[in-house]
């Protein structure tokens, strides 16, 4: 069997069990987990450059220096746009936090803190930092070329992987990033049906290119009425009209979803959706949603497109279409595809997707199926595949338990989960239907109760979202629950 991690694990410790059976263990275990912390015994064992683990989260606020993290702040802001490679990682306080290494479920930043990392990259890492099995595969192939501008066996066997496991897939198309892998997916669904128009729900994340970057958020007073949203540009610098071509309905509103098909469905070429609306705060489909989605997708002849950027091997192996029992025409994945390097697939029945063989709709890439990426892609979803009895179940099962557990220890926290994501917030309602459902909620003081995660030694997101990987284990999960509490007590 591969090793993905070699990590020591507490005895007799079960993922599965409720909230009254694993209240005790939690607080003793974080005594232990916060012992290894202080003493610098690694969990997760080796570092990958074979040094010691050193490093420890700081006890509070006041102890937590960050220095080399604001120096190299200050240097970034001088030569990088925000200081960042990345808008979504501006919201740190008090500034983007540095890292220099991680490995398992930890991560060091510039300053020697080490951290209990549930952000995993905004997903990718489902096997945690620097995993041996993909350490592995990517360095053999470094060796055999990293680049060939042409066909080669891996990009063949990582696309026979995907179709293997996913519902549905007959053929794959292979490119760098989500954002890509959403674009061409679009592109294809206008030449297949010869239609104009896409249809998307408010609140859902699919790349940021043109045609894709609308009513990401709830803006407001400018996105309409919460039974016809309007579509609104997501960012500046758009082309003019570039939204005309984008539907926008509410999420789990199957009458809107019946009335804007009623209208348009003749021009409506594909409606695309996360199908766990992950990126708009964790907020499943209401039972029958989609199925009922899928249902009138057909009866207009529009293509359903999942996109499955978070959810694809994640929330199960064959994602989220395995998952809810649903089949989309086409799927888009990326994220956890490749264990952390970077690739992203489109899958869908050889009918559909022929077309671009034919050349109707332009794929081009000069990164498309690297080898690099295929050869993680390929050991990634081998081992997921042989040990999907185990890895998710382990994966749902500590979610779970982070989700019970933040909520008796923080009870002014907001929280969402469904599987193996979970989304905190404060002010927010627990039961939240839509993007609109969350304008209640405090951005400014969630980003307060993360910074004070972060003293505690815990790592995660401003925007809320946590993911879990293999690496992890309960008494991380249960470091996390108490440094909830305690985050959300300094609060007041």
């Amino acid at each position: 069997m591969p090793t993905v991690h070699t990590r020591r694990r507490l005895p007799g410790r079960s993922v599965a069990r409720g909230w009254d059976s694993v209240a005790f263990d939690i607080f003793s275990s974080v005594k232990v987990a916060r012992t290894m912390h202080r003493s610098n015994i690694g969990i997760s064992g080796t570092p990958p450059h074979g040094t010691p683990p050193r490093g420890q989260p700081a006890q509070s606020a006041a102890a937590h220096d960050l220095s080399g993290s604001s120096e190299l702040y200050e240097r970034a802001r001088r030569v990088i746009p925000g200081g960042v490679t990345s808008i979504s990682r501006a919201g740190g306080l008090p500034h983007p936090v540095y890292f220099e290494r991680g490995e398992g479920p930890y991560l060091w930043d510039v300053d020697g803190n080490r951290y209990v990392d549930f952000v995993l990259g905004y997903g990718p890492l489902i096997f945690g930092h620097a995993p041996e099995l993909i350490a592995q595969a990517v360095t053999r192939q470094v060796a055999r070329g990293t680049m060939f501008g042409a066909q080669h066996r891996l990009e063949v066997e990582a696309a026979e992987r995907i179709a293997s496991v996913v519902p549905g897939a007959e053929q794959v198309i292979l490119s760098g990033s989500g954002t890509e892998a959403a674009m061409i997916a679009l592109r294809v669904a206008r030449a297949v049906t010869g239609r104009p128009l896409i249809l998307k729900f408010e609140g859902h994340y699919h790349g940021w290119s043109d045609s894709a970057f609308v009513s990401v958020a709830y803006r407001g007073a400018s996105a309409g009425t919460a039974e016809r949203p309007t579509s609104v540009s997501g960012t500046a610098g758009l082309p003019e009209g570039a939204t005309a071509g984008v539907l926008v309905a509410p999420w789990n509103d199957v009458a809107t979803l019946r009335a804007l098909f009623a209208e348009h469905g003749k021009r409506i070429a594909a409606v695309i959706a996360e199908p766990l609306m992950v990126n708009g705060g964790v907020i499943p489909p209401v039972p029958g949603f989609l199925e009922e989605l899928r249902r009138i997708a057909s009866e207009h002849g529009s293509l359903l497109i999942f996109d499955e950027i978070i959810t694809g091997f994640r929330l199960a192996l064959g994602g989220a279409q395995e998952h809810y029992g649903v089949r989309a025409d086409l799927a888009v994945f990326a994220k956890a595809i490749a264990g952390g390097v970077a690739m992203s697939a489109v899958t869908g029945p050889r009918a559909i997707l022929e077309a671009v063989g034919e050349g109707r709709p332009a794929h081009h890439g000069t990164f498309n199926g690297n080898p690099l990426a295929c050869a993680a892609a390929i050991a990634t979803i081998g081992y997921l595949a042989e040990h999907r009895a185990t890895v998710y179940p382990h994966l749902h099962g500590l979610m779970a338990r982070l989700a019970d557990g933040l909520r008796r220890a923080a009870p002014g926290l907001t929280v969402r989960h469904s599987g193996p994501v979970l989304h905190t917030s404060i002010g927010e309602p627990a039961d939240a239907r839509n993007a609109r459902d969350r304008a209640s909620g405090d951005p400014a003081a969630h980003a307060r109760f993360v910074q004070g995660l972060l003293a505690g030694g815990v790592h995660t997101a401003p925007r809320g979202l946590w993911y879990v990987s293999t690496a992890h284990a309960e008494e991380h999960v249960d470091l996390a629950i108490v440094a909830a509490g305690e985050a959300m007590a300094a609060l007041g």
